[in-house]
């Protein structure tokens, strides 16, 4: 065989031998590396996407519950809103604590009625097992016989002759004589000279007669001459009033509750948040103390002795503090717990938050 043909052949053996590969051990520590590389990327992904769940949890949870509060806070500063002051508003006893069911005062005499009614511990949310607190606001009808020119109308309220009985039902006759205002089942404060009484329209009759009858959704009327509206004298006036009420339910659902208006049953529920574990509310006087139930009195126990009840109209800061946990469960398998506090200043007592 020619020299010339050999040469190629043995150069391209000697080629191949100088050609290098992977060894088994730098295979297997490659394979090591690749893993870890591979691990730790992930570790940081999952990380990343456990927080994003998180986040994506709590920020309907965050943006529910401060919408919450705010819807608080709105009622809290309407709350007084041209209502008689100076413990001029009375009722019936105890017909109040019956409506809310808050603890009967300790006598038998007809009950102060403030704008703002507080009532600390009253129901048991099952879910957490807390006591939770609840508030209660009046507060005017805005939208209540409007008068002026479109676009510039306010509510005025209308001036009335005083009441009478007839057979048996207390009636008001309006001084313009026309009802056309006003609403069964709608909540009046009738306030004249001799002070204020809060009633719940049970018929309109012949276009210029408000009947109170007794019986009524929330219990306040009382006709005749024991009753608070046949001691109101002229010059005296209605108004329409809103009552409203904050609570939890004993399965941790925050609502607003809406009394009567016109309204066909006793109130209206408006569920405002679910899952809710506690809402603690404290009132700040106008002396700068803070109390969990101002009408309680010195001893914190409400229908004692010491209560009273007229401490609530010297309210001037609401502060509330709501925990709320989320429905679904997070990557730990435990929901996501939100806890907020605010406070409203009541401006239609006295507090100017500006």
């Amino acid at each position: 065989m020619p020299n010339n043909q050999i040469l190629p052949n043995r150069q391209k053996v000697i080629a191949r031998r100088n050609q290098k590969g992977f060894t088994l051990i730098e295979l297997i520590i490659s394979i090591i590396i690749f893993l870890i590389v591979t691990s730790a990327v992930y570790g940081v992904m999952r990380i990343a996407m456990q927080s994003r769940s998180a986040v994506n949890q709590e920020v309907p949870l965050t943006k529910n519950t401060r919408f919450s509060l705010n819807t608080i806070g709105r009622d809290t500063l309407n709350a007084g809103f041209d209502y008689p002051l100076k413990n001029t508003v009375k009722l019936p006893d105890n017909r109040v604590s019956a409506l809310l069911n808050i603890p009967n005062d300790f006598d038998n005499t007809q009950d102060i009625v403030p704008p703002i009614i507080a009532g600390n511990n009253i129901t048991l949310n099952a879910s957490s097992n807390s006591l939770t607190d609840q508030v209660t606001y009046l507060f005017k009808d805005s939208t209540f016989n409007l008068v002026g020119a479109a676009g510039k109308q306010v509510s005025q309220s209308l001036s009335i002759n005083a009441a009478s009985t007839v057979g048996g039902i207390d009636q008001i006759v309006p001084v313009a004589g026309s009802t056309a205002a006003c609403s069964v089942n709608d909540i009046y404060v009738i306030t004249g000279n001799t002070g204020s009484t809060l009633g719940v329209a049970t018929e309109i009759s012949g276009g210029n007669t408000i009947k109170f009858a007794n019986g009524d959704p929330l219990g306040f009327n009382l006709s005749g001459t024991a009753g608070p509206l046949r001691g109101i004298t002229t010059p005296a006036s209605i108004q329409r009033m809103r009552m409203v009420t904050y609570f939890v339910s004993t399965d941790g659902i925050l609502n607003r509750r809406e009394y009567a208006n016109a309204a066909a049953t006793t109130f209206v529920d408006e569920p405002l948040i679910y899952g809710v574990e506690n809402l603690q509310i404290q009132y700040i006087l106008g002396d700068g103390t803070v109390s969990d139930n101002p009408s309680a009195g010195v001893d914190g126990v409400p229908g004692t002795a010491d209560d009273i009840q007229a401490n609530l109209a010297t309210v001037r800061q609401i502060r509330f503090t709501i925990s709320v946990r989320s429905i679904e469960l997070n990557s730990a398998g435990q929901p996501n717990r939100v806890t907020m506090t605010s406070t409203f200043g009541t401006r239609n007592l006295g507090y100017d938050p500006n």
